[in-house]
Protein backbone atom coordinates (compact mmCIF):
# COMPACT_ATOMS: atom_id res chain seq x y z
CA UNK A 1 0.00 0.00 0.00
CA UNK A 2 1.53 3.49 -0.75
CA UNK A 3 4.45 4.47 -2.90
CA UNK A 4 7.63 6.15 -1.48
CA UNK A 5 10.18 7.28 -4.08
CA UNK A 6 13.08 9.72 -3.53
CA UNK A 7 16.68 10.61 -5.21
CA UNK A 8 19.88 12.54 -4.73
CA UNK A 9 21.97 13.26 -7.87
CA UNK A 10 20.18 11.73 -10.16
CA UNK A 11 20.27 14.31 -13.21
CA UNK A 12 16.87 13.07 -14.87
CA UNK A 13 15.10 13.80 -11.50
CA UNK A 14 11.54 14.56 -13.23
CA UNK A 15 12.05 11.56 -15.05
CA UNK A 16 12.79 9.18 -11.98
CA UNK A 17 10.23 10.52 -9.97
CA UNK A 18 7.38 10.11 -12.35
CA UNK A 19 8.34 6.94 -13.99
CA UNK A 20 9.08 5.74 -10.30
CA UNK A 21 5.75 6.64 -8.66
CA UNK A 22 4.14 5.15 -11.83
CA UNK A 23 5.83 1.70 -11.42
CA UNK A 24 4.57 1.76 -8.15
CA UNK A 25 0.71 1.98 -9.51
CA UNK A 26 0.59 -1.97 -8.95
CA UNK A 27 0.82 -1.46 -5.06
CA UNK A 28 -2.69 0.75 -5.15
CA UNK A 29 -3.17 4.42 -4.65
CA UNK A 30 -5.50 7.50 -4.77
CA UNK A 31 -3.49 10.34 -4.66
CA UNK A 32 -0.19 11.10 -5.76
CA UNK A 33 2.65 14.01 -5.19
CA UNK A 34 6.46 14.79 -5.64
CA UNK A 35 8.46 17.18 -3.86
CA UNK A 36 11.40 18.86 -5.56
CA UNK A 37 13.87 21.12 -3.52
CA UNK A 38 15.47 23.64 -5.30
CA UNK A 39 17.52 26.27 -4.37
CA UNK A 40 16.17 26.30 -0.89
CA UNK A 41 12.72 26.38 -2.42
CA UNK A 42 10.07 23.04 -1.49
CA UNK A 43 8.56 22.90 -4.93
CA UNK A 44 5.11 20.90 -3.80
CA UNK A 45 2.81 19.04 -6.52
CA UNK A 46 0.12 16.63 -5.40
CA UNK A 47 -3.46 15.71 -6.40
CA UNK A 48 -6.00 13.22 -6.16
CA UNK A 49 -5.85 10.60 -8.75
CA UNK A 50 -3.33 8.69 -10.60
CA UNK A 51 0.26 9.27 -11.75
CA UNK A 52 -1.00 10.62 -15.24
CA UNK A 53 -2.44 13.48 -13.85
CA UNK A 54 0.51 14.43 -11.48
CA UNK A 55 2.60 13.89 -14.92
CA UNK A 56 0.53 16.45 -16.40
CA UNK A 57 0.47 19.18 -13.43
CA UNK A 58 4.58 19.07 -12.81
CA UNK A 59 6.53 20.87 -15.83
CA UNK A 60 8.22 18.97 -18.05
CA UNK A 61 11.48 21.01 -17.53
CA UNK A 62 11.05 20.78 -13.64
CA UNK A 63 14.26 20.36 -11.66
CA UNK A 64 16.20 20.26 -8.36
CA UNK A 65 19.00 19.32 -6.65
CA UNK A 66 16.40 16.55 -5.08
CA UNK A 67 12.91 14.71 -4.57
CA UNK A 68 10.48 12.73 -2.91
CA UNK A 69 7.03 11.50 -4.27
CA UNK A 70 4.23 9.55 -2.65
CA UNK A 71 1.52 7.29 -4.11
CA UNK A 72 -1.18 7.46 -1.16
CA UNK A 73 -4.04 4.70 -0.32
CA UNK A 74 -6.27 6.38 1.57
CA UNK A 75 -5.80 5.70 5.66
CA UNK A 76 -6.63 8.85 7.15
CA UNK A 77 -8.75 11.08 5.57
CA UNK A 78 -10.48 10.85 2.27
CA UNK A 79 -8.69 11.06 -1.01
CA UNK A 80 -8.57 14.67 -1.21
CA UNK A 81 -6.24 17.56 -2.13
CA UNK A 82 -5.19 18.35 1.55
CA UNK A 83 -4.59 14.70 2.53
CA UNK A 84 -2.44 13.84 -0.49
CA UNK A 85 1.16 13.36 -0.22
CA UNK A 86 4.04 15.10 0.47
CA UNK A 87 3.17 16.71 3.61
CA UNK A 88 4.91 20.01 4.51
CA UNK A 89 5.53 21.37 7.93
CA UNK A 90 3.70 24.36 9.33
CA UNK A 91 6.79 26.31 9.13
CA UNK A 92 8.09 25.22 5.55
CA UNK A 93 11.29 23.47 7.11
CA UNK A 94 10.61 19.93 5.87
CA UNK A 95 8.98 18.08 3.43
CA UNK A 96 7.64 14.17 4.23
CA UNK A 97 5.82 11.44 2.70
CA UNK A 98 5.16 8.37 4.69
CA UNK A 99 3.69 4.76 4.46
CA UNK A 100 2.00 2.79 6.79
CA UNK A 101 -0.07 4.03 10.04
CA UNK A 102 0.85 6.20 12.99
CA UNK A 103 -1.26 4.64 15.96
CA UNK A 104 -0.79 7.67 18.61
CA UNK A 105 -1.37 10.54 15.98
CA UNK A 106 -3.91 11.62 18.00
CA UNK A 107 -2.54 12.36 20.86
CA UNK A 108 0.71 13.54 19.39
CA UNK A 109 -1.98 16.30 17.13
CA UNK A 110 -3.31 17.20 20.17
CA UNK A 111 -0.32 17.87 21.76
CA UNK A 112 1.13 19.81 19.15
CA UNK A 113 -2.03 21.46 19.04
CA UNK A 114 -1.18 22.88 22.37
CA UNK A 115 1.97 24.32 21.43
CA UNK A 116 0.75 26.58 18.86
CA UNK A 117 0.61 23.90 15.65
CA UNK A 118 -2.36 23.90 13.06
CA UNK A 119 -3.42 21.45 10.89
CA UNK A 120 -4.60 21.25 6.98
CA UNK A 121 -5.32 17.75 6.70
CA UNK A 122 -6.67 14.70 7.92
CA UNK A 123 -3.78 12.45 7.99
CA UNK A 124 -0.98 11.26 10.65
CA UNK A 125 1.37 11.84 8.10
CA UNK A 126 0.96 15.69 8.94
CA UNK A 127 1.51 14.95 12.46
CA UNK A 128 4.92 13.69 11.63
CA UNK A 129 6.05 16.09 9.79
CA UNK A 130 5.67 18.98 12.41
CA UNK A 131 6.77 16.52 14.63
CA UNK A 132 10.08 16.65 13.25
CA UNK A 133 10.17 20.67 12.86
CA UNK A 134 9.08 20.67 16.50
CA UNK A 135 12.12 18.65 17.74
CA UNK A 136 14.25 20.55 15.24
CA UNK A 137 13.46 23.59 16.99
CA UNK A 138 15.03 22.15 20.14
CA UNK A 139 18.12 19.68 18.89
CA UNK A 140 19.30 21.65 15.84
CA UNK A 141 20.05 18.23 14.12
CA UNK A 142 18.34 17.04 11.79
CA UNK A 143 18.99 13.23 12.20
CA UNK A 144 18.54 13.76 16.14
CA UNK A 145 15.12 15.32 15.26
CA UNK A 146 14.36 12.02 13.61
CA UNK A 147 15.31 9.97 16.30
CA UNK A 148 13.39 11.67 18.53
CA UNK A 149 10.29 11.31 16.72
CA UNK A 150 10.93 7.77 16.18
CA UNK A 151 10.69 6.90 19.65
CA UNK A 152 7.78 9.22 20.04
CA UNK A 153 5.74 7.41 17.23
CA UNK A 154 3.79 4.06 18.14
CA UNK A 155 2.91 1.95 14.70
CA UNK A 156 4.08 1.51 11.10
CA UNK A 157 6.25 3.92 9.34
CA UNK A 158 8.61 4.46 6.19
CA UNK A 159 9.88 7.65 5.83
CA UNK A 160 11.65 9.78 2.97
CA UNK A 161 12.06 13.33 4.37
CA UNK A 162 13.94 16.34 2.85
CA UNK A 163 14.81 19.52 4.73
CA UNK A 164 14.90 23.20 3.74
CA UNK A 165 17.92 23.78 4.44
CA UNK A 166 19.94 21.14 2.90
CA UNK A 167 20.26 20.05 -0.56
CA UNK A 168 22.15 17.36 -0.80
CA UNK A 169 20.73 14.81 1.15
CA UNK A 170 17.22 12.98 1.64
CA UNK A 171 16.27 11.81 4.97
CA UNK A 172 14.95 8.10 5.99
CA UNK A 173 13.56 5.83 8.50
CA UNK A 174 11.83 2.57 8.77
CA UNK A 175 9.40 0.54 11.06
CA UNK A 176 7.03 -2.09 9.97
CA UNK A 177 6.82 -0.88 6.39
CA UNK A 178 9.64 -1.83 3.45
CA UNK A 179 12.42 0.47 2.57
CA UNK A 180 14.88 -0.28 -0.27
CA UNK A 181 18.16 2.01 -0.96
CA UNK A 182 19.47 1.96 -4.28
CA UNK A 183 23.60 2.75 -5.48
CA UNK A 184 23.95 4.49 -8.78
CA UNK A 185 26.95 6.25 -10.39
CA UNK A 186 27.37 8.89 -7.76
CA UNK A 187 23.63 8.96 -7.06
CA UNK A 188 21.22 7.02 -4.40
CA UNK A 189 17.62 6.61 -4.05
CA UNK A 190 15.07 5.73 -1.73
CA UNK A 191 11.77 3.77 -2.56
CA UNK A 192 9.24 1.26 -1.30
CA UNK A 193 10.47 -1.75 -3.25
CA UNK A 194 13.26 -2.46 -6.20
CA UNK A 195 11.10 -1.68 -9.25
CA UNK A 196 11.37 2.40 -9.16
CA UNK A 197 14.72 2.24 -9.06
CA UNK A 198 15.58 -1.34 -11.61
CA UNK A 199 16.62 0.89 -14.58
CA UNK A 200 18.87 3.51 -12.43
CA UNK A 201 20.41 1.41 -9.68
CA UNK A 202 23.35 -1.14 -9.54
CA UNK A 203 22.78 -2.73 -6.14
CA UNK A 204 20.37 -2.31 -3.42
CA UNK A 205 20.11 -2.41 0.58
CA UNK A 206 17.24 -3.02 2.40
CA UNK A 207 16.49 -1.00 5.33
CA UNK A 208 15.67 -2.92 8.53
CA UNK A 209 13.07 -1.76 11.17
CA UNK A 210 14.41 1.28 13.96
CA UNK A 211 17.06 2.12 11.11
CA UNK A 212 16.83 5.65 10.05
CA UNK A 213 19.50 7.70 7.83
CA UNK A 214 20.39 9.84 5.01
CA UNK A 215 21.27 8.98 1.25
CA UNK A 216 23.23 11.97 -0.69
CA UNK A 217 25.63 11.84 -3.69
CA UNK A 218 27.98 10.06 -2.53
CA UNK A 219 27.14 8.74 0.83
CA UNK A 220 24.25 6.32 2.69
CA UNK A 221 24.37 6.87 6.41
CA UNK A 222 22.59 4.18 8.16
CA UNK A 223 21.78 4.44 12.17
CA UNK A 224 19.75 2.21 14.38
CA UNK A 225 17.44 3.84 16.82
CA UNK A 226 19.73 1.87 19.75
CA UNK A 227 22.91 2.67 18.62
CA UNK A 228 25.24 5.94 18.61
CA UNK A 229 27.28 5.05 15.94
CA UNK A 230 26.36 4.29 11.99
CA UNK A 231 25.52 0.75 11.28
CA UNK A 232 27.60 -0.86 8.83
CA UNK A 233 25.68 -2.02 5.86
CA UNK A 234 26.15 -4.17 2.69
CA UNK A 235 24.83 -4.30 -1.10
CA UNK A 236 23.29 -6.58 -2.90
CA UNK A 237 21.83 -7.49 -5.96
CA UNK A 238 18.18 -8.25 -6.99
CA UNK A 239 17.11 -11.30 -8.90
CA UNK A 240 13.64 -8.43 -9.94
CA UNK A 241 14.80 -7.28 -13.93
CA UNK A 242 13.12 -4.17 -15.62
CA UNK A 243 11.87 -7.05 -18.08
CA UNK A 244 9.18 -8.24 -14.97
CA UNK A 245 7.42 -4.45 -15.37
CA UNK A 246 7.89 -4.91 -19.33
CA UNK A 247 4.21 -5.68 -20.74
CA UNK A 248 5.57 -7.77 -23.62
CA UNK A 249 2.60 -6.86 -25.96
CA UNK A 250 -0.01 -7.82 -23.39
CA UNK A 251 -3.20 -5.03 -22.76
CA UNK A 252 -2.74 -5.88 -19.09
CA UNK A 253 -0.56 -7.10 -16.84
CA UNK A 254 -3.63 -9.31 -15.08
CA UNK A 255 -3.68 -11.25 -18.52
CA UNK A 256 -0.13 -11.51 -18.83
CA UNK A 257 0.53 -13.00 -15.41
CA UNK A 258 -2.42 -15.28 -15.74
CA UNK A 259 -0.58 -16.70 -18.58
CA UNK A 260 2.86 -17.16 -16.96
CA UNK A 261 1.28 -19.88 -14.72
CA UNK A 262 3.23 -22.69 -16.46
CA UNK A 263 6.24 -21.24 -16.42
CA UNK A 264 5.85 -20.47 -12.72
CA UNK A 265 5.42 -24.02 -12.02
CA UNK A 266 8.32 -25.14 -14.11
CA UNK A 267 10.30 -22.90 -12.33
CA UNK A 268 8.90 -24.27 -8.99
CA UNK A 269 10.16 -27.34 -10.23
CA UNK A 270 13.61 -26.33 -11.46
CA UNK A 271 13.84 -25.18 -7.85
CA UNK A 272 12.72 -27.71 -5.89
CA UNK A 273 13.65 -30.53 -7.54
CA UNK A 274 16.44 -32.37 -9.41
CA UNK A 275 15.90 -35.07 -11.18
CA UNK A 276 13.89 -37.49 -8.31
CA UNK A 277 15.35 -35.41 -5.28
CA UNK A 278 13.52 -32.57 -3.54
CA UNK A 279 16.15 -30.13 -2.78
CA UNK A 280 13.97 -28.10 0.27
CA UNK A 281 16.38 -27.52 3.57
CA UNK A 282 16.84 -30.95 5.31
CA UNK A 283 16.62 -29.49 8.67
CA UNK A 284 12.71 -28.15 7.69
CA UNK A 285 11.34 -31.36 6.73
CA UNK A 286 12.49 -32.65 10.04
CA UNK A 287 10.50 -29.78 11.99
CA UNK A 288 7.41 -30.06 9.76
CA UNK A 289 7.12 -34.34 10.31
CA UNK A 290 7.85 -33.79 14.10
CA UNK A 291 5.85 -31.04 14.86
CA UNK A 292 2.27 -32.16 16.32
CA UNK A 293 0.28 -29.33 14.21
CA UNK A 294 1.04 -27.28 11.44
CA UNK A 295 -0.40 -24.01 11.23
CA UNK A 296 -1.09 -21.60 8.13
CA UNK A 297 -1.47 -17.80 8.56
CA UNK A 298 -2.36 -15.95 5.64
CA UNK A 299 -4.65 -12.99 4.24
CA UNK A 300 -7.19 -13.13 0.44
CA UNK A 301 -5.80 -14.86 -2.02
CA UNK A 302 -3.25 -16.43 0.22
CA UNK A 303 -5.26 -17.63 2.56
CA UNK A 304 -7.54 -19.79 -0.07
CA UNK A 305 -4.09 -21.40 -0.80
CA UNK A 306 -3.53 -22.08 2.19
CA UNK A 307 -6.88 -24.07 2.39
CA UNK A 308 -5.54 -26.32 -0.11
CA UNK A 309 -2.00 -26.56 1.54
CA UNK A 310 -4.36 -27.72 4.80
CA UNK A 311 -5.72 -30.58 2.66
CA UNK A 312 -2.63 -31.61 1.25
CA UNK A 313 -0.81 -32.21 4.82
CA UNK A 314 -3.91 -33.47 6.56
CA UNK A 315 -3.69 -35.81 3.07
CA UNK A 316 -0.38 -37.40 4.39
CA UNK A 317 -1.62 -37.46 8.52
CA UNK A 318 -0.50 -34.19 9.66
CA UNK A 319 -2.95 -32.26 12.06
CA UNK A 320 -4.00 -28.86 10.75
CA UNK A 321 -5.34 -25.75 10.60
CA UNK A 322 -5.95 -22.75 8.79
CA UNK A 323 -6.02 -18.62 9.96
CA UNK A 324 -7.11 -15.55 8.94
CA UNK A 325 -4.09 -13.80 9.86
CA UNK A 326 -6.49 -10.24 10.50
CA UNK A 327 -8.41 -12.67 13.09
CA UNK A 328 -5.40 -14.67 14.27
CA UNK A 329 -3.52 -11.77 15.32
CA UNK A 330 -5.89 -10.37 17.86
CA UNK A 331 -7.66 -14.06 18.69
CA UNK A 332 -4.68 -16.23 18.61
CA UNK A 333 -5.03 -19.95 18.89
CA UNK A 334 -1.89 -22.01 19.10
CA UNK A 335 -2.71 -25.94 19.21
CA UNK A 336 -0.37 -28.67 20.39
CA UNK A 337 2.52 -28.81 21.67
CA UNK A 338 4.52 -28.78 18.79
CA UNK A 339 3.18 -26.59 16.63
CA UNK A 340 5.19 -25.43 13.25
CA UNK A 341 3.45 -22.09 11.74
CA UNK A 342 3.56 -21.34 7.86
CA UNK A 343 2.51 -17.83 7.31
CA UNK A 344 1.89 -17.31 2.79
CA UNK A 345 2.45 -13.79 1.68
CA UNK A 346 3.09 -13.01 -1.98
CA UNK A 347 4.50 -9.29 -0.74
CA UNK A 348 6.00 -11.00 2.41
CA UNK A 349 5.20 -7.04 3.99
CA UNK A 350 1.92 -8.03 5.04
CA UNK A 351 1.25 -6.14 8.01
CA UNK A 352 -1.69 -8.59 9.50
CA UNK A 353 1.09 -11.26 9.18
CA UNK A 354 3.64 -9.04 10.82
CA UNK A 355 1.12 -9.00 13.95
CA UNK A 356 0.50 -12.18 14.05
CA UNK A 357 4.73 -12.75 14.16
CA UNK A 358 4.94 -10.91 17.03
CA UNK A 359 1.98 -13.61 18.58
CA UNK A 360 4.33 -16.33 17.18
CA UNK A 361 7.71 -15.34 18.41
CA UNK A 362 6.27 -14.61 21.93
CA UNK A 363 5.56 -18.10 21.85
CA UNK A 364 9.00 -19.51 20.78
CA UNK A 365 7.30 -21.37 17.53
CA UNK A 366 8.99 -21.97 14.52
CA UNK A 367 8.18 -20.20 11.29
CA UNK A 368 8.58 -20.67 7.71
CA UNK A 369 7.43 -18.20 5.47
CA UNK A 370 6.27 -18.99 1.69
CA UNK A 371 6.67 -15.94 -0.29
CA UNK A 372 8.00 -14.23 -3.65
CA UNK A 373 9.93 -11.36 -2.64
CA UNK A 374 13.44 -12.28 -1.41
CA UNK A 375 14.41 -10.42 1.13
CA UNK A 376 11.35 -8.81 2.95
CA UNK A 377 10.13 -8.40 6.61
CA UNK A 378 8.41 -11.69 7.46
CA UNK A 379 11.10 -14.03 5.30
CA UNK A 380 13.86 -12.08 7.77
CA UNK A 381 12.24 -12.56 10.79
CA UNK A 382 11.29 -16.44 10.10
CA UNK A 383 13.31 -19.65 10.97
CA UNK A 384 12.97 -21.14 7.47
CA UNK A 385 11.60 -19.32 3.88
CA UNK A 386 10.46 -20.65 0.46
CA UNK A 387 10.57 -18.39 -1.76
CA UNK A 388 7.79 -18.63 -5.18
CA UNK A 389 10.43 -17.63 -8.16
CA UNK A 390 7.28 -16.14 -9.39
CA UNK A 391 8.44 -13.58 -10.68
CA UNK A 392 6.73 -10.06 -10.36
CA UNK A 393 3.51 -9.97 -10.00
CA UNK A 394 2.57 -6.53 -11.09
CA UNK A 395 -2.01 -6.84 -11.13
CA UNK A 396 -3.39 -6.16 -8.26
CA UNK A 397 -5.29 -9.36 -7.95
CA UNK A 398 -3.31 -12.14 -7.72
CA UNK A 399 -3.06 -14.58 -10.37
CA UNK A 400 0.52 -16.35 -10.61
CA UNK A 401 1.03 -16.24 -7.57
CA UNK A 402 -1.68 -17.75 -5.76
CA UNK A 403 -0.81 -20.67 -8.37
CA UNK A 404 2.86 -20.55 -7.06
CA UNK A 405 1.57 -20.79 -3.47
CA UNK A 406 -0.46 -23.79 -4.08
CA UNK A 407 2.50 -25.45 -6.40
CA UNK A 408 4.79 -25.17 -3.90
CA UNK A 409 2.29 -26.48 -0.86
CA UNK A 410 2.04 -29.72 -3.60
CA UNK A 411 5.61 -30.07 -3.42
CA UNK A 412 6.62 -29.44 -0.18
CA UNK A 413 4.08 -32.10 1.06
CA UNK A 414 5.19 -34.74 -2.13
CA UNK A 415 8.87 -33.94 -0.06
CA UNK A 416 7.70 -34.80 3.21
CA UNK A 417 6.40 -38.61 2.15
CA UNK A 418 9.45 -38.92 -0.96
CA UNK A 419 6.45 -38.92 -3.53
CA UNK A 420 8.43 -38.32 -6.50
CA UNK A 421 6.13 -38.91 -9.05
CA UNK A 422 4.64 -35.12 -8.51
CA UNK A 423 7.44 -33.71 -10.70
CA UNK A 424 5.15 -35.62 -13.94
CA UNK A 425 1.87 -34.88 -11.89
CA UNK A 426 2.90 -31.17 -11.93
CA UNK A 427 4.06 -31.69 -15.60
CA UNK A 428 0.66 -32.57 -16.84
CA UNK A 429 -0.62 -29.63 -15.18
CA UNK A 430 1.70 -27.17 -17.17
CA UNK A 431 -0.38 -29.40 -20.10
CA UNK A 432 -3.76 -28.72 -19.11
CA UNK A 433 -2.82 -24.67 -18.32
CA UNK A 434 -1.64 -24.53 -21.64
CA UNK A 435 -4.89 -26.07 -22.84
CA UNK A 436 -7.10 -23.80 -20.84
CA UNK A 437 -4.82 -21.11 -22.61
CA UNK A 438 -5.12 -22.30 -25.53
CA UNK A 439 -9.03 -21.81 -25.14
CA UNK A 440 -9.41 -18.93 -23.47
CA UNK A 441 -11.75 -17.23 -26.31
CA UNK A 442 -14.64 -19.52 -25.30
CA UNK A 443 -14.33 -17.95 -21.63
CA UNK A 444 -13.72 -14.87 -23.22
CA UNK A 445 -17.70 -15.25 -25.33
CA UNK A 446 -19.20 -16.20 -21.95
CA UNK A 447 -18.12 -13.42 -20.02
CA UNK A 448 -19.31 -11.14 -22.43
CA UNK A 449 -22.73 -12.60 -21.41
CA UNK A 450 -22.67 -12.91 -17.85
CA UNK A 451 -20.99 -9.74 -17.26
CA UNK A 452 -24.58 -7.91 -17.09
CA UNK A 453 -25.44 -9.58 -14.21
CA UNK A 454 -25.77 -8.02 -10.90
CA UNK A 455 -24.66 -10.76 -8.60
CA UNK A 456 -22.96 -14.43 -8.98
CA UNK A 457 -22.56 -17.54 -6.82
CA UNK A 458 -20.37 -20.35 -7.38
CA UNK A 459 -20.03 -23.78 -5.72
CA UNK A 460 -17.67 -26.56 -5.07
CA UNK A 461 -16.77 -29.85 -2.43
CA UNK A 462 -14.16 -30.76 -0.74
CA UNK A 463 -10.73 -28.70 -3.11
CA UNK A 464 -13.16 -27.59 -5.19
CA UNK A 465 -14.55 -25.18 -3.00
CA UNK A 466 -11.45 -23.30 -2.40
CA UNK A 467 -11.33 -23.08 -5.80
CA UNK A 468 -14.68 -21.16 -5.65
CA UNK A 469 -13.88 -19.38 -2.72
CA UNK A 470 -10.86 -17.70 -4.74
CA UNK A 471 -12.78 -17.53 -8.15
CA UNK A 472 -15.66 -15.64 -6.24
CA UNK A 473 -12.91 -13.01 -4.91
CA UNK A 474 -11.24 -12.86 -8.48
CA UNK A 475 -14.89 -11.84 -9.75
CA UNK A 476 -15.47 -9.43 -7.15
CA UNK A 477 -11.83 -7.61 -6.90
CA UNK A 478 -11.47 -6.74 -10.65
CA UNK A 479 -15.37 -6.28 -12.05
CA UNK A 480 -17.15 -5.26 -8.79
CA UNK A 481 -19.78 -7.53 -9.53
CA UNK A 482 -20.96 -9.23 -6.14
CA UNK A 483 -20.46 -13.07 -5.98
CA UNK A 484 -20.29 -15.41 -3.30
CA UNK A 485 -18.95 -19.69 -3.10
CA UNK A 486 -20.85 -21.67 -1.12
CA UNK A 487 -20.18 -25.93 -0.86
CA UNK A 488 -21.81 -27.67 -2.79
CA UNK A 489 -24.05 -29.37 -0.51
CA UNK A 490 -24.72 -26.31 1.59
CA UNK A 491 -26.63 -24.42 -0.94
CA UNK A 492 -29.87 -25.69 0.12
CA UNK A 493 -29.40 -24.87 3.81
CA UNK A 494 -30.33 -21.14 3.30
CA UNK A 495 -28.27 -19.68 0.34
CA UNK A 496 -30.32 -20.97 -2.19
CA UNK A 497 -33.04 -18.04 -1.69
CA UNK A 498 -30.67 -16.00 -3.65
CA UNK A 499 -31.15 -18.07 -6.91
CA UNK A 500 -32.82 -16.77 -9.51
CA UNK A 501 -32.80 -16.59 -13.10
CA UNK A 502 -30.20 -13.13 -13.27
CA UNK A 503 -27.81 -15.11 -11.03
CA UNK A 504 -25.27 -17.04 -12.92
CA UNK A 505 -24.22 -20.55 -11.26
CA UNK A 506 -20.67 -21.73 -11.78
CA UNK A 507 -19.76 -25.14 -10.30
CA UNK A 508 -16.60 -27.08 -10.08
CA UNK A 509 -16.22 -30.94 -10.16
CA UNK A 510 -12.79 -32.72 -10.24
CA UNK A 511 -13.15 -35.21 -7.67
CA UNK A 512 -15.27 -38.41 -9.33
CA UNK A 513 -16.16 -39.15 -5.20
CA UNK A 514 -18.37 -35.98 -5.04
CA UNK A 515 -19.42 -35.53 -9.00
CA UNK A 516 -22.81 -37.28 -8.45
CA UNK A 517 -23.60 -35.02 -5.48
CA UNK A 518 -22.65 -32.03 -7.08
CA UNK A 519 -24.29 -32.29 -9.99
CA UNK A 520 -27.45 -33.24 -7.67
CA UNK A 521 -26.71 -29.53 -6.10
CA UNK A 522 -26.71 -27.97 -9.95
CA UNK A 523 -30.26 -29.94 -10.45
CA UNK A 524 -31.92 -28.28 -7.41
CA UNK A 525 -30.58 -24.85 -9.04
CA UNK A 526 -31.91 -25.17 -12.14
CA UNK A 527 -35.06 -26.05 -10.96
CA UNK A 528 -35.22 -22.33 -9.54
CA UNK A 529 -34.49 -21.15 -12.85
CA UNK A 530 -30.35 -20.53 -12.43
CA UNK A 531 -28.42 -20.52 -15.71
CA UNK A 532 -25.29 -22.89 -14.72
CA UNK A 533 -22.01 -23.11 -16.12
CA UNK A 534 -19.98 -26.03 -15.17
CA UNK A 535 -16.18 -26.13 -14.94
CA UNK A 536 -15.00 -30.09 -15.21
CA UNK A 537 -12.20 -32.21 -16.37
CA UNK A 538 -12.62 -35.31 -18.76
CA UNK A 539 -12.96 -38.06 -16.39
CA UNK A 540 -16.28 -36.31 -15.35
CA UNK A 541 -17.21 -34.45 -18.28
CA UNK A 542 -21.15 -34.58 -19.32
CA UNK A 543 -23.71 -33.08 -22.12
CA UNK A 544 -23.83 -29.56 -21.74
CA UNK A 545 -20.63 -28.49 -19.31
CA UNK A 546 -20.00 -25.40 -20.28
CA UNK A 547 -15.53 -25.68 -20.13
CA UNK A 548 -13.65 -29.29 -19.55
CA UNK A 549 -10.16 -29.21 -18.59
CA UNK A 550 -7.82 -32.10 -19.25
CA UNK A 551 -7.33 -34.56 -16.64
CA UNK A 552 -4.66 -34.16 -13.60
CA UNK A 553 -4.47 -35.40 -10.61
CA UNK A 554 -7.43 -34.90 -8.13
CA UNK A 555 -5.42 -33.04 -5.84
CA UNK A 556 -3.59 -30.70 -8.05
CA UNK A 557 -6.69 -30.03 -10.25
CA UNK A 558 -7.36 -26.46 -8.25
CA UNK A 559 -4.72 -25.16 -10.40
CA UNK A 560 -5.90 -25.82 -13.01
CA UNK A 561 -9.61 -24.67 -12.71
CA UNK A 562 -8.20 -21.50 -10.76
CA UNK A 563 -6.78 -20.83 -14.54
CA UNK A 564 -10.46 -21.22 -15.81
CA UNK A 565 -11.59 -18.62 -13.26
CA UNK A 566 -9.03 -15.73 -13.57
CA UNK A 567 -9.90 -15.57 -17.14
CA UNK A 568 -13.59 -14.81 -16.44
CA UNK A 569 -13.31 -12.40 -14.08
CA UNK A 570 -10.59 -10.88 -16.79
CA UNK A 571 -12.65 -10.72 -19.27
CA UNK A 572 -16.05 -9.66 -17.43
CA UNK A 573 -13.72 -6.86 -16.17
CA UNK A 574 -12.71 -6.10 -20.09
CA UNK A 575 -16.36 -5.89 -21.32
CA UNK A 576 -16.88 -3.85 -17.66
CA UNK A 577 -13.84 -1.43 -18.90
CA UNK A 578 -13.28 -2.00 -15.43
CA UNK A 579 -9.23 -0.34 -14.47
CA UNK A 580 -7.93 -4.41 -14.72
CA UNK A 581 -4.62 -4.36 -13.40
CA UNK A 582 -5.51 -1.28 -10.59
CA UNK A 583 -8.93 -2.43 -9.41
CA UNK A 584 -10.53 0.52 -6.56
CA UNK A 585 -9.73 0.43 -2.85
CA UNK A 586 -7.63 -2.09 -3.75
CA UNK A 587 -4.00 -2.51 -2.83
CA UNK A 588 -1.05 -5.09 -3.76
CA UNK A 589 1.09 -4.89 -0.77
CA UNK A 590 -1.24 -4.45 2.19
CA UNK A 591 1.27 -2.79 4.74
CA UNK A 592 -1.70 -1.42 7.58
CA UNK A 593 -3.77 -3.36 9.14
Amino acid sequence: MCGIVGTVGEKALRTFMIEGLRSLEYRGYDSAGVVFLNKGLIENYRLPGRVADLDALVPQNKTGALGIGHTRWATHGEPNFSNAHPHTSEDGLFSVVHNGVIDNFRYLKKKLTLKGYSFKSDTDTEVIVNLISYYYGKTQDVLQSIKRVMEALEGSYALAIVFKDDEKKVYFAKLHSPLVIGRGEKTHYVASDYLPMLKFAKDYYILNDYQYGYISEEVVAVYHLKDTEPTAIEFRKTDVTSEDINLNGYPHYMLKEIEESPTVVRHILDNYTQGSEFLFDPELLNHIQESDQIIFLACGTSYHAALIGRRYFESIGKTSRVYIASEFAYYPEIKGNNPIFIIISQSGETADLIRCMKVIKNEGHPILTITNTKGSSLSRASDYTLLLYAGMEIAVASTKAYIAQVTLLALLKAALINHAEISLQLDQVIVAMQHVISEKLMIQDLANEVCIAKSAVFLGRGPDYDVALEASLKLKEITYIHSEAFPGGELKHGPIALIHPDVPVFSFISDPLTAPASRSNLQEVQARGAKVYTITNRSNQQDNDWFVTMDTQVSLAPLVKAVVAQYLSYYCALALDRDIDKPRNLAKSVTVE
